[in-house]
């Protein structure tokens, strides 16, 4: 990899609030951005790509991934062939789904759910460009209850690795120590805590004293808490306890409207939400989509932070295009295309503690998108994906229609 390179006679969306500087440089060093802007000077050894009528902005952010499901099209019948293809993926640790996220701009994704010693593995081998693919932040195994999910919904065993069902607050803060300390600890903490639908199956929340260890034993060690959550009475339980950022928006929770006193204590609180739209357009009608789009305008509108995440891995959610799905209908619930950027960027890379990347700025990670066209005036650009770079090392280049990839 070169030490120096260049972007030049581009627009540059940079900093927090993505604005663009026209007929701009960005310099990376060494993988992280060096220099942007209208007058940067370049080191004579420099390699430069001139790529007039483009867009750079930050690649872009999922906040919530299972890199170990298999994602099949939803209602598709499983056969001996597609599970022999699933086990290989899964021992090669995925490289359809890498290069799908890669191919629609996404440079970091957040696993929260996969088995444990895998997705080390997956997140080590990443990092050190043994594999090609995004970047990785994880949460590890999911904190559940006996009868909660995924153990009461699909059957996952208690002592599986992607999930831990803590029987006592000791034993919860003992396994929440285990992966936030150490030489690789996780990025967040997730917990399921859903009582499910009574009209079709109800399900166990956490213990309010496990749930109360999970949290706090995270909080102690400047680690974040995500959470699954269905109902109101989850979200106020949650909230009570100090959850910072919620996953998930069901019609069985908020089709009639937020409470006013939850919306309050989320904004207030500054407790982030990733509705995950995507999946949920993906199951249910039209109607139930309109209401939880309105109820996404209305947390927008009364100030909360908005995160956009695709639950990728799930049926009917791809790598990649369920993350520019869920960007496209953030924006069809009232955010202006800057603000629903923002939700894949700057305020994905706050919401998961990641300084180093979601922003175009000098010091960050070279993890850069380049795009045909004028994201900002029209979300279609995201689609004409030009270039795309994972610490500085181009990963993808449709300009010269080649993939540097092991």
């Amino acid at each position: 990899m070169l030490k120096h390179m260049a972007l030049t006679g581009v627009t540059a969306l940079v900093g927090d609030a993505l604005t663009p500087c026209e007929d701009a440089t960005v310099l990376i060093e060494d993988g992280r951005i060096a220099a942007v802007g209208p007058d940067v000077p370049l080191p004579p050894t420099a390699g430069v790509r001139e790529l007039p009528g483009r867009t750079v902005l930050p690649g872009l952010i999922d906040s919530h991934v299972h890199l170990g499901a298999p994602g099949a099209p939803r209602g598709a019948r499983p056969t001996l062939l597609t599970r022999g293809r699933a086990v290989v993926d899964w021992m090669r640790h995925q490289p359809g789904k890498r290069r799908a996220f890669l191919a629609h701009g996404v440079t970091t994704v957040c696993s929260l759910g996969d088995d444990n010693r895998w997705v080390h593995e997956f997140r080590r081998r990443t990092a050190a460009a043994e594999l090609v693919g995004p970047r990785l932040l994880i949460a590890g195994p999911i904190f559940t209850a006996p009868g909660g999910h995924p153990v009461a919904t699909i059957g996952a065993r208690p002592d599986a690795g992607w999930v831990r069902v803590p029987r006592s607050p000791q034993e919860a803060r003992d396994q929440v120590a285990e992966l936030v300390t150490g030489g690789d600890p996780v990025d967040v903490v997730k917990v399921v805590h859903d009582r499910g639908d009574p009209r079709r199956r109800s399900l166990e929340p956490l213990d309010g004293a496990i749930l109360h260890a999970i949290i706090d034993q995270a909080h102690r060690h400047g680690t974040k808490v995500v959470a699954h959550w269905g109902t109101l009475t989850d979200l106020e339980e949650l909230l009570d306890r100090g959850v910072d950022v919620l996953h998930h928006l069901e019609s069985r929770g908020t089709l009639n409207g937020w409470p006013p006193h939850l919306l309050d204590a989320m904004v207030r609180g500054g407790v982030a939400l990733a509705p995950t739209l995507a999946v949920t357009h993906a199951v249910l009608g039209p109607a139930a989509t309109a209401a939880l789009r309105r109820q996404v305008t209305e947390f927008h509108e009364a100030g909360g932070t908005l995160v956009a995440a695709s639950d990728a891995g799930m049926p009917s959610v791809p790598a990649g295009a369920g993350l520019l799905r869920d960007i496209e209908l953030l924006a069809a619930s009232g955010l202006t295309a800057r603000e629903a950027l923002t939700a894949a960027t700057s305020a994905a890379a706050r919401t998961l503690d990641s300084p180093h990347i979601g922003v175009l700025a000098p010091g960050r990670a070279a993890d850069l998108l380049v795009v045909d066209g004028d994201p900002l005036a029209d979300l279609d650009a995201l689609r004409a994906v030009a270039m795309v770079l994972r610490d500085g090392r181009t990963v993808l280049d449709r300009t010269q229609a080649e993939w540097n990839s092991p």
